[in-house]
């Protein structure tokens, strides 16, 4: 299903998605992402950021530079929230890979959405997974959700 729909994605955007280097890898795993994200990333690493609608899908750069430097991917990620698209407003969807325990993968892990009006940077874990807005289920969903907006 998610092959299906990433190929829609790339012909609505024209975003050719590319497999990603060993360099581009390497430094996606210092976010610790689970294997099942790593190998999303290795296949559908898009040229560049991408529009589909109001939402910007970031490539493996992209995503490095919104979980390191950008909030709120940087003060959010050290507690397993796990930036991969904006909107046109700044806010962020991730990956929620909040919870110990849990063996992720890409059909059992929760997308939220983080505000980029709130001050993450203070808050301890529990504050910030009070801000986490359930989006949907999984990124299918997530995905399914936002062609179904452009119809």
């Amino acid at each position: 299903m998610l092959k299906e729909l990433m190929t829609t994605i790339s012909d609505i955007t024209g975003v050719e998605f590319v497999q990603a280097s060993k360099e581009e890898i390497a430094k996606l795993e210092s976010l610790n992402l689970p294997e099942d994200f790593t190998n999303y990333f290795l296949s559908y690493n898009g040229t560049k950021k991408f529009n589909l609608g109001d939402l910007r899908i970031c490539s493996i750069a992209n995503v490095l530079v919104e979980n390191n430097e950008l909030v709120p991917g940087r003060d959010v990620s050290k507690y397993g929230y796990i930036v991969f698209a904006t909107n046109l407003g700044g806010d962020a969807y991730c990956f929620d890979l909040s919870k110990e325990g849990i063996e992720y993968t890409l059909d059992n892990t929760p997308i939220v959405m983080f505000d980029h009006e709130e001050d993450y940077e203070i808050m301890s874990k529990q504050q910030v997974s009070e801000y986490a807005e359930m989006i949907a289920d999984n990124l299918v969903m997530f995905l399914q959700d936002e062609l179904k907006e452009r119809e």
